[in-house]
């Protein structure tokens, strides 16, 4: 697979990609890109600070590394930046198009795995169930998060790009992926069990979610592209029933959760057990009230510059279905779960409580 560039190297998904081909000796030429480059460093991979934003960075790195392969991982927290809007368009849109402007220019570039999101075909309203890669793409307005909008434009970008100039692309769709180095689902629940917070559950409890180990999304990402470059060079049929390039997929642990037990999960692994008996339940429609209160105060005491944690979005994200099959990865990818969700969840807490450690004690 060599050279490959991994773009958000130094991300919760792009280490993991890099430590994956390293370890499995799928690569020795890697090289990872990102706008920070003093974490999540693998001993082997090459290092290079720039911004997917900057298209004299984007060409740089690529006349340095002349990549075979590329992995797009780079995207905003989908939490807790400002200018949020204005930062999701420039880095997930303008990136990718500053991203496959520069790659037009050259031709060693063959394959080119995007790291997209499962929410591209959700409202985030409606529940999903078991959902597949046929459902449409929703966008803003009707798409009601804006992050989400973004990654569905730039799924387009990148699939308008398959084929062009020898360029072979696919996308892959994590379901709110979890793990060593993850900076959002992760350190939001030890917070969440530190205060108290898991003693309480909204709704009834039974709504089943998707989740995806991180290190399982990186061992798709490299799968995708090995199928890709087979395709590149003739040795599978990119126009068979069985092709990768052009294609979307979703990445699962493929082992639907209650989402309030992988809560509870992560706080026990955390040192703060909540037992189910123990557990106060707020009816959903409660709940919905004092969010719509909290809104409204937030709105009224900051003239409108401030958005409320607690919000009706927050209601229904925390109460809904959220489930999705993922046969096609694992027929077109051959993609299997590699490490279960228990074990994620116990890599994802010890790996954030030792660097917690590590971080007080410097």
């Amino acid at each position: 697979m060599d050279p490959v560039l991994v773009l958000g190297g130094c991300g919760g998904l792009g280490h993991h990609i890099i430590k994956q081909l390293l370890d499995t000796k799928k690569a020795s030429d890697v090289t990872a890109f990102d706008v920070r480059i003093d974490a999540n460093h693998v001993p082997g991979a090459k290092y290079v600070q720039g911004s997917i934003a900057s298209e004299k960075d984007v060409r740089s790195v690529l006349e340095t590394v002349k990549p075979k392969v590329i992995m797009h991982t780079v995207s905003p927290q989908l939490m807790g930046q400002k200018n949020t809007h204005e930062l999701y368009e420039n880095v997930n849109v303008g990136g990718t198009k500053i991203l496959l402007g520069c790659i037009a220019e050259v031709d060693y570039v063959k394959a080119l795995v995007y790291t997209s999101s499962s929410s591209v075909i959700h409202n985030n309203i409606t529940d999903l169930v078991e959902a597949t890669e046929e459902g449409r793409l929703f966008y803003w307005p009707e798409q009601t998060e804006f992050y989400s909008h973004t990654k569905a434009l730039a799924e387009d970008l990148i699939q308008e790009a398959n084929r062009h100039n020898g360029l072979l692309t696919t996308r892959l769709r994590g379901s709110l992926l979890f793990g060593e180095g993850d900076t959002t689902a992760t350190p939001q629940m030890i917070a969440n069990a530190r205060t108290g917070r898991t003693k309480y559950q909204i709704g009834d409890g039974t709504n089943l979610f998707d989740l995806t180990y991180i290190g399982n999304t990186a061992h798709a990402h490299i799968l995708a592209a090995e199928a890709l470059l087979r395709e590149s060079d003739g040795r599978a049929d990119r126009d068979g029933p069985l092709k990768v390039n052009g294609e979307a997929f979703f990445i699962t642990n493929d082992d639907h959760w209650a989402f309030w037990d992988f809560v509870r999960a992560m706080a026990a692994e955390a040192g703060h057990p909540v037992p189910k008996d123990k557990v106060t339940v707020v009816p959903t429609s409660v709940y919905y009230a004092i969010a719509v209160i909290a809104e409204w105060a937030v709105w009224a005491f900051s003239l409108g510059s401030k958005e409320s944690h607690m919000n009706r979005r927050m209601v229904k994200y925390l109460t809904m279905t959220r489930t999705f099959n993922i046969s096609k990865a694992k027929e077109r990818l051959g993609y299997r779960p590699q490490v279960s969700m228990q074990e994620g969840i116990k890599r994802a807490v010890q790996w954030y409580l030792a660097h917690e450690s590590d971080k007080k004690s410097n």
